[in-house]
């Protein structure tokens, strides 16, 4: 798995408004999958990287684009693109998502991201 990825994952969970105990901030659990599987493209403003090289190095934002999803497996093939501040051409990255469920969880709660290549 990147470890540029793990930075997407904590950021797709705080867009779902996940807190530190896996609640919203009404204090109900979260699905992670509803991020995962939202159809339109969303956009990644905040970073908790100031330098990551695998999305953009210091681009100031990254956008998510659901390809594919299997509502049964929750797997998902989704395209991040981001601008290269040194060329300013847009680059993409595609990448395989899995939501599984964490021990003693009733929803499954954990975003899971590796090579678009290796999902299913």
């Amino acid at each position: 798995m990147y470890p540029t990825l793990l930075v997407f994952a904590s950021l797709v969970a705080a867009i779902a408004s996940v807190g530190s105990e896996g609640t919203s901030s009404n204090g109900q659990p979260v699905d992670a999958w509803k991020t995962v599987s939202l159809p339109e493209t969303f956009y990644l403003k905040h970073r908790s990287l100031e330098y990551d090289e695998g999305l953009g190095g210091t681009a100031k934002c990254v956008s998510v684009t659901l390809l594919e999803k299997n509502d049964e497996d929750r797997t998902a093939k989704s395209r991040m693109m981001y601008k290269d501040p040194q060329t300013n051409l847009m680059k993409e990255n595609t990448v395989c998502v899995k939501v599984p469920r964490s021990d003693k969880s009733t929803i499954n709660d954990i975003i899971q991201m590796s090579d678009a290549d290796n999902c299913g």
